[in-house]
């Protein structure tokens, strides 16, 4: 039997007072950043696995609003698997889910709490979950430019430096991706959802970095439901290449949880599914039959999937925040990089033929000034330059995919702030 809900107690919230009286330096949408953790408190709930030992399988914990969470353990806490991806002890989820862990290691109970008696915001080994704390939650921002705070992620899950949870829950666009399914069903369609109007009102939280470095795309991948929403993000402008702190892609995701629906809307917009060391061996250690089946009818990435256009938002340096049409490196150079050549002595050509990586030569240029966004094949990065030409931010990547989510990308001037990009593929 679950355990009764309790309401989350108030301890857990961490949006500082403060942040609520900046609307005079800070805009609405660095508002409603900061101040989501405190809004969202009260219609939180906790809960928990069922209690006692599973001997074939384990049930997904149900969180607040019915959105049900599949998660994996990581880092230290992970159980190395053989090439079939099988373990000495086989656990499954109910959903038929491979677990990769032993729930049972002496580790586990120590660190993670006995079943039934876990964190509903943490990660519960014995139902292979995780709570907001770890993965989709709401994070800490900087009141000064709304950068996302890193450090310690929650219960140290996992050890490297990430987002840090903000104590509010879910992110209101995690909320709204376990909805959308249930209200794209009514009239209206998706366009009447909670998650359309979100993004209509922000559409930079088409790429939203949260708890455990997830975007969007990857808390589609985290349950059944969820996953009806990836192609409608897509169209949005939701980053399909985008790593979490775990590195995992939103593919990833879809494998590790057996989630057809989103791991085809992912394909079809131009995964990869052979990037970053290949979807498939996740399916497979996850036992993800239906994934496995959509991966083999599409092994290659479909590179007619191009980005159409690419939008950067920026608070700090509105200058550079807009929308991007690509051209063709062959043909047409930037003019701010020209620039920048002639004043240093550079041969232009040689020099743009050089650096210039982006897939096919494309590159970025801004609607209405000489911005540009390029792919630096010298240090496999890409680069947002300003209308001189200088550089503004980078980050590594892949040729045919700018990042979106803001925590991929650092400014050249040594400061916190980042932007958030939407990434347009032709469909």
């Amino acid at each position: 039997r679950d355990r009764p809900h309790n309401p989350l107690p108030l301890a857990h919230l961490r949006a500082p007072v403060s942040f609520m009286h900046a609307t005079a330096r800070i805009s609405p949408r660095l508002v409603f950043l900061l101040s989501s953790a405190a809004a969202l408190s009260s219609c939180r709930a906790n809960s928990a696995a069922n209690r006692g030992q599973p001997t074939t399988g384990c049930r997904t914990r149900t969180v607040s609003r019915g959105v049900r969470m599949a998660g994996t353990a990581s880092g230290e806490d992970a159980q190395l698997c053989d090439s079939e991806g099988s373990t000495k002890n086989p656990y499954y989820r109910h959903d038929g889910v491979r677990i990769t862990h032993d729930p049972y290691a002496p580790n586990m109970a120590s660190k993670y709490g006995s079943p039934g008696n876990t964190d509903s915001e943490g990660f519960d080994p014995y139902a292979d979950s995780v709570g907001a704390g770890i993965y989709s939650g709401t994070v800490r921002r900087r009141p000064g430019d709304g950068s996302v705070v890193i450090g310690e992620q929650y219960q140290n899950h996992n050890p490297r430096p990430g987002p840090v949870y903000s104590g509010g829950g879910y992110t209101p666009v995690s909320r709204a991706i376990a909805a959308f399914k249930a209200e794209a069903g009514r009239s209206g369609g998706a366009a009447a959802t909670t998650l359309a109007k979100l993004l209509d009102a922000h559409p930079d939280l088409v790429n939203d970095v949260a708890t455990g470095g997830a975007l969007p795309l990857h808390t589609c991948g985290m349950s059944r439901d969820n996953q009806h929403a990836a192609a409608y993000l897509i169209s949005r402008g939701a980053d399909v290449a985008g790593l979490d702190t775990y590195g995992y892609t939103p593919l990833d995701r879809m494998a590790s949880n057996n989630l057809p629906v989103g791991a085809q809307a992912l394909l079809d917009a131009g995964a990869d599914p052979k990037g970053n060391g290949g979807a498939m061996k996740t399916a497979r250690q996850a036992e993800a039959s239906s994934v496995i089946t959509v991966l083999k009818a599409q092994p290659k990435r479909a590179e007619d999937k191009i980005v159409a256009s690419v939008t950067v938002f920026s608070e700090v340096h509105p200058e550079i925040e807009g929308q991007y049409s690509p051209r063709d490196g062959a043909v047409t150079i930037p003019t701010g990089f020209a620039d920048v050549c002639k004043q240093n002595g550079w041969a232009v050509e040689s020099t743009w033929r050089r650096l210039n990586g982006g897939e096919g030569g494309v590159w970025f240029a801004h609607e209405s000034n000489p911005s540009y966004v390029y792919f630096n094949g010298a240090d496999d990065s890409w680069w947002i330059d300003g209308p001189n030409g200088l550089g503004v931010y980078k980050a590594p990547g892949l040729p045919w995919a700018p990042p979106g989510g803001s925590i991929a990308w650092s400014a050249l001037d040594g400061g916190t702030h980042r932007p958030t990009l939407a990434i347009f593929r032709r469909l």
